[in-house]
């Protein structure tokens, strides 16, 4: 095989997006929830109210959460019953595309191989010639709720409703408490209509943790300091649906920057042209691990009636997902692969090139598939402070440690098509984020600082009122930005309020309303829209901006009761 010659200008004409793409969104599905998910799904009525500023102020049985110090509170013994409901609507447009350098060089490219019709100088509308894209200057919306649970997988929910509780028991002789608690740290989860101009991005997306074991401990070391600590026993999932596509003519890109080729291998690569804006496949994937560990520590320091410092601290927690996955191929791309793999020389260059020269050509792969799944470490700083007798200002500082989400590793039981002919491209590329069966993800997210605030106002010996706000710094910066989960910097507004139903039992109810939005321009995001050569991540929709907003209302009712 003679020596392949390429077209650096041409290369920006996106080969590599095409093969690895639908890994990489899988991927970002297990980070792109990121902060949107964050004490969100708790569901703890009196933390809700007061948009999660309660490191200094521990929400009872949910201290084991929120500050493990707080449960040394607790006096004698109590249980929760708690109910969370969630709506998160996630709505983008997109604007036109921006190729009118692009479409002239592609253009120029099919007009030397020559063959049959006219120029696309002539005629520019002709099939073999640059296309627009339909998704240009339309809109996306999401139709219901979905979640991935364990023993069911990933379903269609009406909406997001989960009850959940826990339970507390003090020992009085030796100053601590006991307690466990099942609820839920992370969940979220959406579908949209197969034919949403966004299910290049996913339809079908959900990652949810469980935490169905957690033993805790809360100390009083004098009347001022406690200590707490809580280890976590957790059911970790995640399940996407989704479509992909190439963005360019990949496979008639691929002929035309190779000189001196064989004519059976041109023949070969004419013949199984992808149109650019094809639905290449499908893929449906979900993973899990029923036992994914964590552990939070807390300390809660009261020098003042009217005065109190909290801080807590959440390990990090990897996880190795297991699972499915299958790979449904379009028509066009089996196709291609048949006539691939029934060319001989070319099989032979795949192996030279990166790749392996053994080709499924397949209407549907499956097979196992793992990933390292990292949930961050958090650093919660917190005070309290009774401003008068009737009124109480709580604030909160957050570190969460996302940066540990650099790069993702998605691991395959056997070689699949997409990633044999990805890790070709990537060797042409001079890149090294692929094998036939492993993908390399760089992610590039980063560690962020946040805020909290919230105001209690005890309206009488009964009734109290609460109100927060929780501006939300986003982990992804805005060259990663995508519509897996179009999430940026958040804001949360809560309202909530408490009843002393008697001397043994209390409820609660708290509301949210969080909006987030951006604009991403045409190639500037490298998991969406980029226009730079070699990238090796998904972009379903380049050199197209499009502009997003997500909003999520949350409700949550708890009662507490002695017992």
């Amino acid at each position: 095989m003679k020596k392949m010659r390429l077209h650096q200008q041409m290369f920006r004409m996106k080969a590599l997006p095409y093969f690895v793409g639908i890994a990489g969104a899988a991927l970002m599905a297990s980070t792109a929830q990121a902060q949107i998910t964050n004490n969100i799904t708790i569901g703890n009525a009196k933390a809700l109210g007061l948009a999660h500023a309660v490191t200094a102020d521990p929400p009872g049985v949910d201290s084991i959460h929120f500050n493990p110090a707080g449960l040394a509170k607790i006096k004698g013994r109590e249980r929760q019953l708690k109910f969370l409901m969630a709506h998160m609507q996630l709505d983008a447009k997109f604007g036109a595309q921006e190729v009118d350098d692009l479409r002239k060089a592609y253009n120029d490219l099919i007009d030397a191989r020559g063959g049959a019709g006219d120029s696309c100088a002539v005629n520019p509308d002709q099939s073999k010639c640059f296309q627009m894209d339909p998704v240009q200057n339309t809109k996306s919306s999401t139709a219901d709720a979905a979640l991935i649970l364990p023993g069911i997988g990933l379903t269609s929910v009406p909406a997001l409703a989960v009850p959940f509780g826990g339970i507390a028991i003090e020992d009085p002789d030796y100053g601590w408490t006991f307690a466990t608690a099942f609820y839920s740290p992370q969940a979220v989860g959406y579908e949209r209509e197969k034919d949403d101009p966004a299910a290049y991005n996913g339809y079908m997306v959900s990652v949810s943790r469980l935490t169905y074991f957690a033993p805790s401990i809360g100390l009083q070391v004098n009347d001022e300091l406690s200590v707490g600590a809580s280890i976590g026993f957790s059911w970790q999932g995640m399940g996407i649906k989704t479509k992909f596509r190439a963005p360019e003519q990949t496979l008639q890109f691929l002929a035309g920057t190779m000189s001196g080729l064989d004519q059976s291998i041109q023949d070969v690569l004419d013949l199984s042209l992808i149109g650019p804006y094809e639905t290449v496949g499908d893929l449906e994937l979900e993973l899990d691990n029923p036992l994914s560990l964590s552990f939070n520590l807390g300390a809660l320091w009261e020098p003042e009636d009217w005065l109190a410092f909290g801080f807590a601290y959440t390990s990090e927690s990897t996880t190795t997902l297991e699972g499915d996955f299958k790979m449904i191929n379009s028509d066009e791309f089996l196709a291609t692969m048949n006539s691939l793999k029934h060319t001989p020389l070319l099989g032979a260059a795949l192996g030279l090139l990166g790749g392996t020269s053994q080709i499924n050509a397949q209407k549907i792969e499956k097979g196992s598939v793992e990933l390292d799944y990292k949930v961050p470490q958090t650093v919660n700083f917190g005070t309290s402070i009774r401003i008068v007798p009737k009124l109480k200002f709580n604030m909160d500082l957050k570190w969460v440690d996302y940066k540990i989400w650099n790069s993702l590793d998605f691991k395959f039981d056997r070689n699949v098509d997409f990633l044999n002919l990805a890790s070709v491209i990537e060797t042409i590329a001079g890149q090294n984020d692929s094998d036939p069966d492993a993908l390399r993800i760089p992610r590039g997210y980063k560690s962020v600082w946040s805020s909290a605030y919230g105001f209690e106002y005890q309206f009488d010996d009964a009734i109290v009122l609460r109100a927060g706000y929780e501006p939300r710094a986003s982990s992804v910066p805005k060259n990663r930005v995508d519509l897996l989960l179009p999430i940026a910097s958040a804001d949360l507004y809560t309202l909530g309020a408490g009843y002393q139903i008697d001397k043994y039992s209390r409820a609660d109810i708290g509301i949210g309303y969080m909006v987030s939005s951006f604009k991403a321009r045409a190639g500037q995001s490298e998991n969406a829209n980029s226009n730079t050569a070699g990238d090796v991540v998904y972009n379903p929709y380049s050199h197209m901006s499009f502009s997003a907003k997500t909003t999520a209302i949350l409700f949550a009712a708890s009662l507490e009761q002695q017992f």
